[in-house]
């Protein structure tokens, strides 16, 4: 029964691979489909429609490439630097002293202690400012982080070891061994690559999510359009590997599963 289990769960990871070889190639297919606009000439075919429209612009998706500018830009909680977002977090790394029933070779039960070490998320603050993409055509024009896929720049990932100290929360009682403190940014005037849709909000061009092509992938990155083609690419073929090895070894272990005896 357990093999059967084992090979029903493998079975179900491969399709979540599948699935998302699927994702990885659609986003590959896309960003080689779509060819870089300047941002003056989309700004300047939404000036030429955006009349008795109402503010409800929705423009074609598209692919741009540029600097991230901002008036009020952010300082990033840990580091300090200049940031159009970031995401800052505190991680809480503790250990307990836990009792373990094993079983010996002779079929002898016993129990002993083990160290288990657990992470607790403290603090996970996200900040991000009003910024524009400026790709030096004479125009501007507003980028929202809503819905995105973002890939952005991880400027710190230290662990900070601690004296040890008792730990009580939640009724676990632990040790404290120290805490670690990571920080991802996208950087004031950073290099980005961005697909999506334009469309007017709040009366001003914005790229946003597509909702006239939802198979587009909204994506802002701080990766250039190779670097994230190339990435797709390589996730869908592990993907792939990895869906046949998962489907094939869990058909092996239900077959086994279900034809061993007791």
């Amino acid at each position: 029964m357990a093999l059967i289990i084992v090979g029903v769960v493998l079975i179900g990871i491969a399709v979540a691979l599948w699935f998302n070889r699927k994702r990885q190639l659609n986003r590959s297919l896309n960003i080689k489909y779509y060819d870089t606009s300047k941002v003056v000439d989309v700004v300047d075919i939404y000036k030429q429609l955006r009349e008795g429209l109402g503010g409800n612009y929705r423009g074609n998706v598209v692919e741009l490439s540029g600097s991230a500018r901002s008036d009020s830009p952010l300082q990033a909680e840990h580091t300090g630097q200049a940031a159009v977002y970031y995401r800052a977090r505190v991680i809480h790394e503790y250990e307990t002293l836990e009792i373990v029933r094993e079983q010996d070779e002779e079929g002898n039960y016993y129990e002993r202690e083990v160290v288990v070490n657990h992470q607790e998320t403290v603090s996970d603050n996200e900040r991000v400012t009003n910024f524009y993409l400026d790709d030096n055509s004479g125009e501007q024009i507003r980028i929202t982080l809503d819905g995105a896929t973002k890939h952005t720049v991880t400027t710190l990932d230290e662990y900070q070891p601690e004296p040890p100290s008792h730990y009580n929360a939640f009724g676990i009682n632990g040790t404290t061994t120290g805490y670690r403190y990571i920080e991802e940014i996208i950087p004031l005037n950073s290099k980005l690559y961005v697909l999506g849709q334009a469309v007017e909000d709040s009366g001003e061009l914005t790229v946003a999510k597509p909702s006239k092509d939802k198979d587009v992938e909204y994506i802002v990155s701080t990766k250039s359009e190779e670097e994230l083609i190339k990435g797709a690419e390589s996730s869908a073929k592990m993907s792939l590997y990895g869906t046949i090895a998962l489907a094939v070894i869990g058909v092996i272990l239900i077959i086994v599963g279900a034809t061993s005896k007791g």
